[in-house]
């Protein structure tokens, strides 16, 4: 099949798929995709040709796949066994789809020109430094990875068992499942193509509320699935899921190992986290002790820009100081500090508002 045909703004744009099992080629209506971009994802590792490190590479692209949609398309199967038997399935042929278009893509990609990206290729780019400026790029951006995202784990375990990973041994022994398959299909897709495919852990500033939309549309409700207004960050226990610290870590940990095109564990404290250094410490050393990659630790901030005030009151909305309602909240969504939700979507905000604290 053409790329070209299939992905609009194949040539700039990051796409995201959302699966429908019944796509043809000859009616490529009933292919449901989307398209996004996000860059949060850039401590790689995976290289064939070169030094495993994060410094001077990165993802060149990156689809990520509605599994959520995979396995609402499982749960009419009599049995859980036959669900995950036709999940793992679907799953299969997505993952065969994706790395061929992300293949496509690089074969357009390498044809740019080392003077086409001054700073990339003067400096930052492994490598880089050996090319003139009309050698095309291919020999350097090839240390990069091609990432293969997935986006709701918690959403598809309980369509598929009726559990998330963050409550049941079972479902997280299939979510482990589930992931080292996607993290299998890379490395077989990096021998066949002969790039260095990764799996993502997609945090979708954007898709978790979009991919929603479309399947509460297609299924309807489902509880515990499409009752609400976005889909769990990759493979994160629900922001709702009311548990340890220690916990949440131990059940997220196992999959950084899989997901070596980026990831994140964050936990929720309460308080002003600069009384309470504590905490964060050893936040890092559980991080340390499960061998995690990424992490932060999230809390809320207030600073009246009025009087410079400055406090961690939840919801604070005036000044204790000068009563100004001129409050600047300091916010982490999606990895991002902001200080104002106004420019956030939907199932973002949705998801911010039940969050539950780890502390």
């Amino acid at each position: 099949m053409s790329a070209r045909r299939f992905f609009p703004n194949f040539l700039n744009l990051d796409a995201t798929f959302n699966y429908h099992e019944e796509w043809r080629a000859d009616d490529p209506e009933r292919f449901n995709y989307e398209v996004a971009t996000m860059g949060c994802r850039t401590r790689v590792f995976e290289n064939r040709f070169g030094a495993k490190t994060s410094i001077g590479r990165g993802n060149l692209s990156f689809t990520t796949i509605n599994i959520v949609a995979l396995a609402i398309e499982s749960m009419s199967e009599p049995t859980v066994e036959k669900r995950i038997e036709v999940f793992m399935l679907r799953l299969n042929d997505m993952c065969e789809l994706v790395a061929k278009q992300l293949d496509q893509r690089y074969e357009f990609q390498k044809t740019a020109l080392a003077k086409q990206f001054p700073l990339l290729m003067s400096c930052l780019w492994t490598g880089a430094n050996k090319l003139n400026p009309n050698d095309r790029v291919d020999s350097v951006i090839n240390q990069g990875t091609l990432g293969i995202g997935f986006i709701g784990l918690a959403e598809a375990l309980i369509a598929l068992t009726g559990k998330h990973h963050g409550e049941s041994d079972e479902s997280q022994k299939l979510g482990l499942k589930i992931i080292g398959f996607m993290k299998k299909k890379a490395d077989e897709f990096s021998d066949r193509y002969h790039h260095n495919y990764s799996v993502l852990a997609t945090p979708a500033e954007g898709l978790a509320g979009r991919f929603t939309r479309i399947d509460k549309k297609r299924y309807g409700i489902i509880p515990g699935v499409t009752d609400k207004d976005y889909y769990t960050n990759s493979n994160h226990v629900p922001v709702y899921y009311k548990c340890s610290i220690r916990h949440k870590a131990e059940v997220e940990a196992p999959y950084h190992d899989l997901t070596r095109g980026g990831h994140i564990f964050y936990v929720e404290i309460d308080g002003d986290a600069t009384h309470n250094p504590e905490t964060i410490m050893k936040v890092v050393d559980l991080m340390d002790e499960l061998n995690m990659g990424y992490g932060s630790v999230n809390h809320n901030r207030n600073r009246c820009m009025d009087c410079g005030h400055e406090d961690a009151v939840e919801g604070e909305e005036c000044c204790p100081s000068c009563g100004s309602t001129h409050i600047d909240r300091l916010q982490r969504i999606t990895g991002y500090l902001v200080g104002t939700t106004e420019r956030w979507n939907s199932g973002k905000l949705a998801e911010l508002k039940d969050r539950v604290r780890h502390t």
